[in-house]
């Protein structure tokens, strides 16, 4: 890990104990990069912990005036971005409820109040509500008659996204508003959990000074664990579960979690991000939690490759603005080498869906099937 990425892992964190700061403060008073640190925040997505971070030092560390005044505005745009995200959420929220739909967001904004503690410290893209499968058409009939529109064509792995809507858009302040309808957390083909628990366990929140339904603490892990294991490699989504660590990791239903992994063949997925939480940026773990998920050694040495710190912070091309090595290596994350292999299978005969869908939009092919 360079020393870039070594300060990046100590300050993008909601809790450091003495010594962390101290090793922090160290290493912002020794030769460093600023740039190189300002890319690799934008490269992971936690500008906003990095920026507060050297701001709270204060006197303490001498960042460059222009990089402090570039972090400022960072900080600020966050801030409004967020809180326009955060307005159009509580009147969806609003509407649904109107219309007798249960609704429950999700990630994004829950995460950035609950275990952030404000809006500006962690960078949003869309928005995630959650619904019952049997309130769909109900949901979408608020969203189009609060303004939101769908693309004309959105795409195959839109059309054929296996828990949520085409995404959803409508203007707003400074650009638009992308608004994603669930009526799933993850694919069941890949991990085998409904979504009917997750609201038998739902916990309530103020969020943005509104009372809302979210999910509790145990299942934001879980989802957490799962939605990294098929996301691009951040650091951020490693933030938000150490944040929630942190935070509820000592009143954690530990034997819930580890039941419900078992029972979604995500034991590995929530090896890896409790891993990386915890070598990365200290976030506490049970004693003896890690191998109660059964990952083998050999496992472990490729999943460092392909998810683990190695992968994360490795050499990025000039073309890989995702950071996303192939998805179908990631399949290593799920549990289970029947399931694995029979999901390999499953990931190639989509993707040929996907070239054959691709090329029949073509306007020669379009044009020879009449």
């Amino acid at each position: 890990m360079k020393l870039e990425q070594h300060i990046l892992c100590l300050a993008a964190r909601t809790y450091r104990t003495p010594e962390a700061e101290r090793e922090l403060l160290a290493l912002l008073h020794g030769p460093l990069d600023w740039e190189r640190l300002w890319a690799q925040g934008h490269l992971h997505e936690v500008l906003p912990l990095l920026a507060t971070t050297i701001r709270g030092l204060g006197g303490q560390v001498a960042a460059p005036p222009a990089w402090q005044a570039r972090a400022q505005r960072r900080l600020y745009a966050t801030l409004i971005r967020n809180s326009t995200l955060a307005d159009v959420l509580l009147e969806v929220l609003g509407a649904l409820r109107a219309a007798g739909v249960a609704a429950m967001p999700v990630k994004g904004l829950v995460l950035a109040e609950t275990l952030y503690g404000g809006l500006g410290l962690r960078s949003l893209g869309d928005l995630d509500v959650l619904v019952r499968p049997a309130d769909l058409p109900a949901a979408r009939a608020v969203l189009h008659a609060r303004g939101f529109t769908q693309e004309h064509d959105p795409g195959y792995d839109n059309l054929n996204h296996p828990f949520h809507d085409p995404p959803y858009y409508r203007p707003a302040s400074g650009g638009s508003v992308c608004l994603e309808l669930h009526w799933g957390l993850w694919a069941t083909r890949f991990f085998g959990l409904g979504a009917e628990a997750l609201w038998q366990r739902a916990a309530t929140a103020q969020i943005h000074g509104a009372m809302l339904t979210i999910l509790s603490p145990e299942d934001t892990l879980l989802h957490l664990a799962i939605h990294r294991s098929r996301s691009a490699l951040r650091l951020r989504f490693v933030c938000d579960i150490a944040a929630l660590l942190h935070l509820h990791g000592a009143t954690l239903d530990w034997a819930y979690v580890l039941a419900q992994a078992r029972a979604a063949g995500a034991r590995t997925a929530l090896f890896v991000a409790l891993s990386l939480a915890h070598d990365l940026l200290g976030a506490p773990l049970p004693p003896l939690l890690l191998p109660r998920l059964h990952v083998g050694a050999f496992k472990r040495r490729l999943l460092e490759q392909t998810c683990g710190a190695t992968a994360l912070f490795r050499p990025a091309a000039a073309a890989d603005l995702t950071q996303q090595p192939s998805l179908l290596l990631r399949v290593l994350e799920q549990d289970g080498a029947g399931h694995i292999a029979w999901n390999v299978g499953a990931t190639l005969v989509r993707k040929a869906k996907k070239q054959l869908y691709t090329l029949r939009r073509q306007p020669a092919m379009r044009k020879l099937l009449g």
